[in-house]
């Protein structure tokens, strides 16, 4: 039995329900209920609650507040929302945050049940499989670490998966976005400028395809956790050394300022002397050459994902030579300008002939 909890400000829409609904027909039992977010929010810590179905116009606390709420909870309820027509765009809003679905109202027995059926097939796919929790947070911890027993680990939760077959392939979906969002949301949190070099949204695709087979899924999720791997590796944010980590930090928060020895030495405290032959010694490259490197990157990111002009970038990175920067961005991208913008944006020639 599924254990449901009802959220509305109008004592006789909570009445209506728990009256108009043979609920224990459908596997469920209603176990409380509230008047808006607050309350509800409490319950939540009082009740194992497995549905959740809340109006959205409510007192003290809306259905969209509480359902951001939800969202910050190790473990989540389902969520169906109440919604009339006039509130559908934010019916909207309460989707894009995680609600399963919603109930027009007036309330019509045959859509609460319909939505019934759905919720328990998919909580009762949820509990039968029993998914290592335990073996995600190891997955987590670890590729947020720059470990590489993350990869084994890896190789562990696909073995688990590939295990139940190909008939739940939206809770494999689930679980993947899952373990890449917190990863994510990990990573925007402690290295907030990050995003100016890399797309970290990537992971959101997965949410929004389309997969055939749980294959290509794991595929995906594989190629992924590898990209984001990758990624703290490159910029060295996991390093042993301190120093080291913090100058690297510091080159992300700055990347679009002018960046020298001197300035990032004074910020750490350390004579340029030490801290230069520091990174040497430590990551085996040169730290202007390591500067570069990352401006470069940001070349990238805004040709790509800003869909900058070469001329436009150039400027902003702060070098006044166009045909200097040409050479520097092939002697690290490997390709000219106009070359990565050809390959990589999809309206290139249209936007480079608006420059002559």
């Amino acid at each position: 039995m599924f254990n449901v909890q009802i959220v509305d400000d109008e004592p006789i829409v909570r009445i209506g329900l728990k009256k108009l609904i043979p609920w224990e027909e459908y596997g469920f039992k209603v176990v409380c209920e509230a008047q808006n977010g607050v309350e509800a929010l409490e319950q939540l810590n009082e009740y194992k609650i497995d549905l959740v179905i809340t109006d959205i116009e409510m007192p003290i606390m809306n259905g969209i507040d509480y359902i951001k709420k939800i969202n910050e909870r190790k473990v989540k309820p389902v969520v169906v929302i109440l919604t009339a027509y006039a509130e559908f765009e934010y019916a909207k809003t309460a989707i894009n945050y995680g609600a399963s679905g919603y109930i027009l109202k007036p309330i019509v027995e045959s859509q609460i049940c319909e939505t019934l059926q759905q919720v328990k097939k998919n909580l009762s796919i949820t509990v039968d499989r029993k998914f290592n929790s335990e073996l995600d947070n190891k997955l987590i911890d670890t590729v947020l670490l720059t470990d590489h027993s993350a990869f084994q680990i890896l190789e562990s939760v696909i073995e688990e998966e590939n295990s139940y077959g190909e008939n739940d392939l939206n809770y494999t979906c689930f679980r993947f976005f899952y373990i890449l969002e917190t990863i994510i949301n990990h990573i925007k949190k402690k290295y907030i400028n990050l995003d100016k070099l890399e797309n970290l949204d990537i992971y959101l695709n997965l949410k929004n395809k389309q997969f055939i087979t749980k294959e290509d899924l794991i595929s995906e999720f594989k190629e992924e956790i590898t990209r984001i791997f990758n990624i703290l590796e490159k910029y060295y944010l996991i390093y042993k050394d301190n120093i080291v980590r913090q100058a690297c930090n510091y080159v992300i928060d700055h990347i679009d300022e002018k960046i020298s020895l001197t300035i990032v030495s004074n910020a750490l405290g350390i004579s340029k002397n030490y801290f230069c032959s520091l990174f040497k010694q430590e990551t085996g490259e040169n730290f202007l050459s390591y500067v570069t490197k990352m401006k470069m990157q940001r070349a990238k990111y805004l040709l790509k994902e800003k869909n900058m002009r070469i001329y436009e970038v150039c400027n902003y990175l702060g070098y006044v030579d166009t045909t200097y920067f040409t050479k520097l961005f092939k002697k690290y991208c490997g390709m000219t300008p106009q070359e990565y913008k050809k390959s990589e944006c999809e309206n290139y020639e249209f936007v480079e002939k608006k420059i002559i």
